[in-house]
């Protein structure tokens, strides 16, 4: 759309704040299960490495989606939305295997697989599109 401040990127913004905002609580969730070993919060997250893994993942995240939104370069939608859900499934799944560490549920792997898959998607196809602009 000409005109438009956000390149029609504006869900890249709103994500990127939204997966900001649970890397601060997970920060907080890192505080009490590995700083103060608070036993509510280990009966949660019973494997504290996934938890930090999801942390990283979120904040990593929100520098990608940041990033894209602020090459102002416009992406079509079929490329926003994999990087958006992509962004919070993925760290998601850290979570889910923090929360239940010896799951074998199919659900959760079929979550997985399909949260990589769109994040391969969305960013992969994103890059490509920066990329042939940057040539142009």
């Amino acid at each position: 759309m000409v005109g438009d401040k956000h390149a029609g990127n504006v869900i890249l913004l709103r994500v990127a704040c939204i997966s900001l905002l649970i890397a601060l609580v997970l920060a907080w969730c890192l505080v009490f299960t590995k700083g103060m070993k608070l036993s509510f919060f280990l009966n949660i997250f019973q494997n504290t490495d996934k938890l930090l893994s999801a942390h990283l993942d979120f904040l990593m995240m929100t520098m990608l989606l940041l990033g894209f939104y602020a090459s102002k370069i416009t992406l079509p939608k079929y490329v926003i939305w994999p990087m958006a859900i992509g962004s919070i499934g993925n760290p998601t799944a850290f979570i889910l295997n923090s929360v239940f560490p010896d799951s074998t549920s199919p659900l959760i792997g079929v979550f997985i697989y399909t949260t990589i898959t769109l994040t391969t998607i969305g960013f992969g196809l994103a890059a490509i599109k920066v990329f042939r602009y940057s040539l142009k």
